[in-house]
């Protein structure tokens, strides 16, 4: 697969803020990658049912983003079959983690009507967003179909759902690993050492261009 699609449609600031923060993250994880130095989840590479639960509101794909990007797995899963693929029903971009994947949540779904009114609340203030899916990059640990919007308002509803969890006291359990700027799409997770590494993810194809709204 290759760093980016086509490229058809007109730059913005917001899309090319993105194209450099995609950028970064593939000239800082491909090294790694072709030295087989990748990040194994280790959950997953046990094979086992994956007991951790999360709260998490997202956006999925169009049927067309996602037809083309489960013939762009089916190829990268030909070259790499011990890695975990998402399947199409699984494609999504994060908006917000509620709260972070954990095996002990049961607090936090106890809470769970609490955290749907505030998201109610939040996406009654939502204005249209079109997110378009891009070209790939990549991290140690996954690769991901690159999204990209032209206005600041993913990040607007971003900042509204965390106003609507603070008023309700609730934002202490708001995934703190890193506050979410792309509209990427986790396609494929590492479990397993890459057996070549050499031509993964490094091939010339790409899932296409595609919208969703």
């Amino acid at each position: 697969m290759s760093k980016s699609g086509p490229g058809q449609t007109p730059k913005s600031g917001a899309r090319e803020r993105l194209r450099s923060r995609y950028d970064q993250l593939w000239s800082g994880a491909i090294g790694r990658i072709r030295a087989g130095k990748i990040e194994v989840d280790p959950v997953l590479q046990t094979l086992v049912p994956d007991q951790r639960r999360c709260l998490t509101v997202i956006a999925r794909p169009s049927p067309t983003v996602r037809q083309r990007v489960a013939t762009f797995l089916r190829e990268l899963r030909r070259l790499e079959p011990g890695q975990y693929y998402y399947i199409a029903s699984e494609f999504h971009v994060t908006l917000l983690s509620l709260f972070t994947a954990t095996v002990n949540f049961e607090p936090f779904f106890a809470q769970r009507e609490r955290y749907f009114s505030a998201v109610d609340a939040a996406l009654k203030k939502l204005e249209p967003i079109r997110i378009d899916f891009e070209g790939v990059t990549a991290s140690p640990g996954t690769v991901m179909i690159q999204g990209f919007f032209e206005t600041d308002r993913l990040n607007k509803l971003r900042d509204t759902l965390r106003g609507e969890l603070r008023l309700r006291d609730l934002e202490e359990g708001v995934d703190q690993r890193y506050r979410l700027q792309t509209a990427h799409m986790t396609v494929v997770r590492f479990r397993a050492p890459l057996r070549r590494v050499s031509v993964f993810p490094g091939r010339s194809n790409r899932p296409g261009t595609g919208r969703s709204a």
